[in-house]
């Protein structure tokens, strides 16, 4: 049995991280998170956890919290790497996208000496590998993202339309000039308009295609299937992505799959 404390939510994915480990009976996980205004928290209060206003307060109740984990798992915060040494406590460290994909932080000499302080380095989409520079050599593992199945399931029978998703994240105006060839497209700028979490399934299962086109800021259409694709899959919806349309959820994404694979990377290190 494991024990696990998940510092910071990106997408959420953390959350559903600690959700199945507990789920499943590997052990016990808890995550803490910075509580804002935006989709990420969105997800974080639907699986509960404990929130924190100030950053300074979450780091304090973390390391006071630490002698009650085996391991520390940090995602995307690699300068918080170093202050959770001191715990003494195995520390993995975890990227989901541009957290390391952006070079001004692949590249950056402080992050590159606070992530080489991780015992362990996983990583979510396939070609990120590369940019996860270390001085030291660390042990880095690739873990696709869970998908809550028990939440994203088929909810309607009659669909239509197609749907995408925008936000500042991407650039805004090379993603909207390559859906022009889209018909009946319903555009969600997250920026402005936001769905919870909860209603996300019921929301999806209304149409039939979910575009996947994500041209980031600094030029790269990211290769890897979005979370909200795989979202849409679960949902029954077809995906359009890189060229092709697609109707099969990737079992890899399955909860039971990806938790089990993650605490097969826990007990490596833990030996």
């Amino acid at each position: 049995m494991i024990n696990v404390l998940h510092v910071l939510d990106i997408a959420g994915v953390p959350s559903i991280l600690s959700h199945f480990h507990n789920k499943y009976g590997y052990g016990h996980s808890d995550i803490i998170f910075h509580k804002k205004n935006n989709f990420s928290y969105n997800i974080s209060t639907f699986y509960g956890g404990k929130s924190f206003r100030k950053y300074r307060d979450l780091i304090k109740y973390a390391i006071l919290k630490s002698k009650h984990y085996d391991i520390i798992h940090i995602h995307g915060a690699e300068t918080l790497v170093p202050v959770f040494k001191l715990t003494r406590k195995k520390i993995v460290l975890h990227y989901h996208g541009s957290d390391i994909n952006q070079k001004e932080r692949s590249l950056n000499k402080k992050r590159i000496f606070c992530r080489s302080l991780a015992d362990l380095i996983v990583y979510n989409g396939k070609n990120m590998e590369k940019n996860i520079i270390t001085f030291r050599s660390v042990p880095k593992k690739f873990l696709p993202n869970p998908i809550d199945t028990e939440h994203f399931h088929p909810r309607k029978d009659t669909r239509s339309n197609n749907l995408i998703f925008i936000s500042n994240n991407l650039d805004k105006e090379k993603t909207m000039k390559s859906i022009e060839t889209f018909d009946k497209i319903e555009i969600i700028d997250l920026d402005n308009q936001q769905i919870l979490y909860s209603c996300m399934p019921d929301y999806l299962s209304k149409f039939e295609t979910y575009v996947d086109i994500k041209i980031m800021p600094w030029g790269d259409t990211l290769s890897d299937l979005s979370t909200t694709a795989l979202q849409a899959l679960s949902c029954g919806c077809n995906v359009y992505h890189n060229g092709f349309f697609l109707k099969i959820f990737p079992t890899e994404h399955d909860p039971i799959n990806s938790i089990k694979q993650l605490n097969s990377f826990y007990r490596e290190f833990l030996v």
